[in-house]
């Protein structure tokens, strides 16, 4: 059985709950209410947070972003130049993205979805795993693995967020 492709204009006007991306006409869901996930999310909003004066930076979560003229994504925590234009769906390139996985995120979709935001312009992508506590730090098409000792960076500004420190914040 196939899957039924909706037009642009009608994802852009229905009310999904909760949000969805949309790729090439398919709707797809995206799953956030674990609690490790949300764990993660609000501690990266809290750190990321501590950045917005110093750095001139705007972070928010889940917030939809116009990746090519078909397709949408929503990053788990965006953060972006407090200089860009204000929009409510982003299509100015982010300076990071964050992705947190849950159980069901397979790394070709990440993969997929990563090179979207590098194509757009977007600086660092950084990729969770709240299981293991591990991630990748993204820049360009290099995947670079941490572990609770690294310090991720948004190139071409001053935030470091020290994992360790960010984990140990962690309930």
């Amino acid at each position: 059985m196939g899957t039924t492709l909706i037009s642009l204009d009608y994802y852009l006007h229905e009310t999904w709950s909760p949000d969805r991306e949309f790729v090439d006409g398919e709707v797809v869901e995206w799953s956030w209410a674990e609690r490790n996930y949300v764990t993660w999310q609000v501690a990266f909003m809290v750190w990321l947070s501590k950045w917005r004066q110093s750095a001139n930076i705007r972070v928010f979560p889940a917030l939809r972003m116009r990746t090519r003229s078909a397709r949408f994504r929503i990053p788990d925590v965006m953060a972006t130049d407090r200089d860009a234009p204000e929009e409510q769906i982003i299509t100015h390139a982010p300076l990071l993205c964050v992705e947190i996985l849950s159980p069901e995120d397979r790394i070709g979709r990440m993969e997929d979805k990563i090179e979207e935001y590098f194509q757009m312009g977007v600086r660092a992508v950084w990729v969770i795993d709240p299981r293991t506590q591990t991630g990748y730090q993204c820049e360009g098409p290099h995947f670079q693995e941490w572990k609770a000792a690294a310090i991720l960076t948004i190139p071409g500004t001053p935030v470091q967020i020290e994992m360790s420190a960010l984990i140990a914040d962690l309930d």
